[in-house]
């Protein structure tokens, strides 16, 4: 067999010249790149936004569940005496702990009460205690004084607090005042006031109070 010049029984091979990307095709694929980096930045920043604000949820039900439970224990406590045996009974209350509207009122947001924390039946200047709200932040009687000795319990630059509200549920049981008080809270973070969180707790009053002459602020 008679072979080509170039080693082949059908004449010279040809060489095909190769083609490359087209200015069209490498601009529809930067733009498809680029589709899908957006679409993953997206996709990341919206998880990050989720993350933020789980853990401001984390943050706000922390402080101000931590908040409501201090005062639920301090208020369960309220007109509470080391002498209630000798001063009171069904018809009649002697103590310190009873003689004043300041042992237990409600004004709007405001609450005021008063116990016996060293148990000796005497009412002394630091068993005065209340809850309110002072520019967004909740704070705490101090004092027995008029004008009370008021410290922050919560700090607004983390938490704001926006709304504080008591009711109190009242039960005659054998002619004493058995009292259960209703307390909610709402709270929002300081940069997104428009995010609320709303807590509430029932406290059971731990000493009844005679329910002769008058019922204490019921609903």
């Amino acid at each position: 067999m008679n072979l080509g010049p170039y080693g082949s029984a059908f004449g010279p091979r040809l060489c095909r010249p190769e083609r490359g990307e087209t200015l069209t095709g490498l601009l529809v694929g930067l733009s498809v790149g680029l589709v899908v980096l957006a679409a993953g930045s997206a996709l990341l920043a919206s998880q990050l936004r989720a993350h933020r604000a789980a853990l401001q949820d984390s943050h706000w039900h922390t402080d101000v569940r931590s908040a409501m439970d201090w005062m639920a224990r301090e208020l369960r406590q309220a007109q509470y005496s080391g002498k209630a045996w000798q001063t009171r009974s069904a018809q009649t209350c002697t103590d310190p702990f009873c003689a004043t509207p300041l042992n237990f009122r409600i004004v709007d947001d405001q609450i005021d009460f008063s116990h016996d924390r060293n148990h000796n039946g005497s009412k002394e200047d630091d068993e005065c205690m209340g809850f309110r709200i002072t520019q967004y932040a909740l704070h705490v009687r101090r004092s027995c004084k008029d004008s009370g000795s008021w410290q922050a319990l919560t700090d607004r630059t983390h938490v704001r607090v926006t709304h504080l509200q008591w009711a109190v549920h009242c039960t005659d049981r054998n002619g004493w005042w058995h009292r259960t008080v209703h307390m909610t809270l709402t709270a929002t973070w300081p940069n997104e006031p428009d995010r609320p969180i709303t807590l509430t707790q029932t406290v059971q009053l731990r000493n009844a109070l005679p329910s002769n002459p008058a019922a204490p602020p019921c609903q």
